[in-house]
């Protein structure tokens, strides 16, 4: 009996010989190669954080330019650029499980789905208008704690390249990794709202080493994921849920540079 984690199988006798081939199931990836997602991904953590610390002290000693940062600032770009290359290296493997193991086109089987509608005119507002929402009330709730993520932005090079991975990449490889890859399987399985509520949950816990200790911005990013989740299946595409999540984060990029220029960046 065929389980979650089983492979996809098709049944030959439903197609006329000659005729045309069978549908392929959705998604065509298995529990199974989400599991192999989870591994890869802690093994590349593990590998690029030993790789990473010793190059970034090669740096440190060799490069006169690093000599100049402050360590703070120079742990800040090892962090960014660690995580980009994480990044990138997950989304190949998504993107080779699809299309070699499984023979399927990427963007079609991920729901890279336009529908004919203008999903960028309607979509980013509400991304727009969740980061005032988010910003909102961690003004009005402001945490004793200042989280892990508050050092990296103190300097200027740092806060530079974790704007620009926030905005160019991490939208669209968070959207492929949790929406994409992880919650169809999920919601084949248990249905939709389990799906909403468990790739939410994946994706706070990504973000929980930036916010530790600030329990209201853990909070608040919950409630960013169960937003994109829920577009996400309502739309059945994952084009609306990257869109907002790109205004979203673009819009917080965009708030923290006019407040960096009125103000200076933050204590």
């Amino acid at each position: 009996m065929n389980s979650e984690f089983d492979l996809p199988t098709y049944d030959s006798s439903q197609t006329a010989p000659g005729g045309p081939a069978p549908a392929k199931p959705f998604p065509v990836w298995s529990g199974w190669d989400v599991i192999l997602l989870i591994s890869f991904a802690g093994f590349s953590a593990i590998f690029l954080g030993a790789f990473g610390g010793a190059a970034s002290h090669i740096l440190q000693l060799k490069v006169p330019a690093f000599k100049l940062l402050p360590r703070p600032a120079s742990e800040g770009v090892f962090l960014v650029c660690y995580q980009a290359v994480l990044d990138i290296l997950i989304l190949m493997f998504i993107y080779f499980t699809i299309t070699l193991k499984y023979n399927s086109p990427f963007f079609p089987s991920i729901k890279w789905l336009n529908h004919d509608r203008p999903y960028f005119l309607v979509f980013f507002p509400m991304g727009v208008l969740l980061a005032f929402v988010v910003l909102g009330v961690s003004v009005l709730v402001p945490t004793p704690v200042k989280p892990p993520i508050e050092e990296l932005l103190k300097h200027p090079v740092t806060a530079v390249l974790f704007a620009a991975l926030g905005v160019f990449l991490a939208p669209f490889v968070e959207e492929v990794i949790f929406r994409g890859f992880i919650y169809p399987v999920v919601e084949r399985r248990g249905g939709k709202v389990l799906a909403v509520v468990l790739t939410a949950l994946l994706f706070t816990g990504l973000h929980v080493s930036q916010l530790w200790g600030s329990w209201i911005g853990i909070v608040l990013i919950l409630f960013v994921g169960l937003t994109l989740s829920t577009v996400r299946a309502k739309t059945d595409s994952l084009v609306p849920s990257f869109v907002i999540h790109f205004s979203y984060n673009s819009t917080i990029a965009a708030l923290f540079a006019i407040g960096a220029l009125v103000k200076g960046l933050p204590e």
